[in-house]
């Protein structure tokens, strides 16, 4: 064992050195360490038995290259090789982050569905811009995230194993989140990445895995034989249209069996295509990163904040709520290219995918029944009326919600009000 203790010194291959102050956590490759860099405080990752040349070389690589955005916690330093072995150091976690674990085991909730469609948006361009990098993650699983409950912001971690598209690293990685053609032996790659997204975005909405039900829970014992099958060469969806075999239990899966109608229908589409027979054998028919986060902003466009009740409601076809069952008034729009936006008082307005809100829509403090865009940026917009009259709208200032009116939030996102 090359364990660190208190006041050690590991020296920087950038010159330098940390010092150690306390364990904080430690998993099956590392402990990960509480350290000093110049009076700053950073987590330092150390490896319990040190990986071959062609790990570190990579890993020295990354470094160099800088993270693919900012979602990922990004080595930043890479240490010599010492006391028997190496490691890297990266920023600190925040301590309102927390473990996507926690979330799966209801340890930990997300404050809305604002915030669980936040954490998917973010998921997911993340990995769409890791590989835009030219990178696959190599080792994804529910262990990679830190999620803040309240925002849905995230934090992309134990980015070490991550490998030029093409490459192993020699991670395999957890059988539960590998695609199948992994299970079997193959090498991972951007294909495998999509595959291993979309597990954990299911597992993020439906708090449930997508290929454990009714034939896991007759399984007596989860060999490695049995992994192989479930998560392998006999996968089958839970929610599979066509194949009914492994649906989930009563009284075991509760948590997919209450959500899974709570959710619009086009979410459990892509989920039934994503893991159906077709595209389970053929990797290359799996959905990209960029599709999945312009369906996942879809989706959070149709999320509204209900009039009556207050309470967030996704709308389809039939515009009540899922919580009092009013109806809900879904006339007004805002249209941003191919975007539609449902306005409703306290609904937030997403312009960009930032998941921070643009705007708000607000009433008139002495006319409830007329409504305003609110404008929550740093910056200005420009308004423009059917007539043509050009209005400044202000940080903090409002706008009336009138069809016809067109708002330029930025040069490259335009929008206009209508009305069905």
């Amino acid at each position: 064992m090359n364990e660190l203790k208190k006041g050690d010194k590991i020296i920087l291959t950038s010159g330098g050195c940390v010092k150690i102050e306390k364990e904080l956590g430690r998993g099956g490759q590392g402990i990960v360490y509480l350290v000093d860099l110049n009076g700053e405080k950073k987590a330092l990752k150390w490896y319990l038995k040190a990986p071959d040349d062609k790990f570190y070389k990579n890993l020295e690589h990354n470094i160099l290259s800088g993270p693919p955005s900012e979602a990922f916690l990004w080595p930043e330093y890479l240490t010599r090789k010492q006391n028997g072995s190496f490691g890297y150091v990266m920023k600190l976690r925040p301590a309102n982050y927390f473990e996507f674990g926690n979330f799966l085991l209801a340890k930990k909730s997300f404050k809305s569905y604002t915030a669980m469609l936040a954490a998917a948006i973010k998921i997911t361009n993340g990995f769409m811009m890791l590989h835009r990098h030219g990178y696959s993650y190599q080792d994804l699983n529910d262990g990679n995230f830190f999620i803040d409950p309240d925002t849905g912001d995230v934090m992309i971690c134990d980015n070490d194993n991550v490998m030029p598209q093409g490459e192993k690293s020699g991670i395999m990685g957890k059988a539960r989140y590998m695609a199948p053609e992994i299970v079997a032996g193959g090498v991972p790659d951007k294909y495998s990445d999509r595959f291993s997204l979309a597990v954990i975005l299911f597992m993020l909405f439906y708090a449930n895995h997508p290929f454990e039900g009714a034939k896991v829970v007759a399984c007596p014992c989860l060999t490695e034989s049995f992994e192989k099958k479930f998560y392998g060469s006999e996968a089958v969806f839970i929610y599979d249209p066509t194949n009914k075999e492994n649906l989930p239990v009563k009284g075991i899966h509760q948590n997919v069996i209450r959500r899974w109608p709570v959710f619009p229908s086009k979410l459990r589409e892509l989920f039934q295509q994503e893991f159906s027979q077709e595209k389970l054998k053929n990797p290359n028919q799996r959905m990209v990163d960029t599709l999945w986060e312009k369906q996942l902003i879809a989706i959070r466009d149709s999320l509204v904040k209900c009039p009556h009740c207050g309470e967030e409601t996704f709308i389809e076809e039939s515009s009540t709520c899922m919580d009092c069952g009013k109806k809900i008034d879904t006339s007004i729009k805002l249209k941003i290219g191919t975007r539609t936006i449902l306005l409703t008082k306290g609904t937030k307005i997403y312009i960009d995918i930032d998941n921070q809100p643009d705007a708000e829509v607000v009433s008139h403090p002495n006319e409830p029944s007329k409504l305003f865009i609110k404008n929550l940026t740093n910056y200005g917009w420009t308004a423009e009326t059917p007539s043509g009259k050009i209005k400044a709208v202000d940080p903090n200032g409002v706008m009336p919600i009138n069809p016809g009116i067109k708002i330029a939030f930025s040069n490259t996102h335009k929008g206009e009000i209508v009305r069905d």
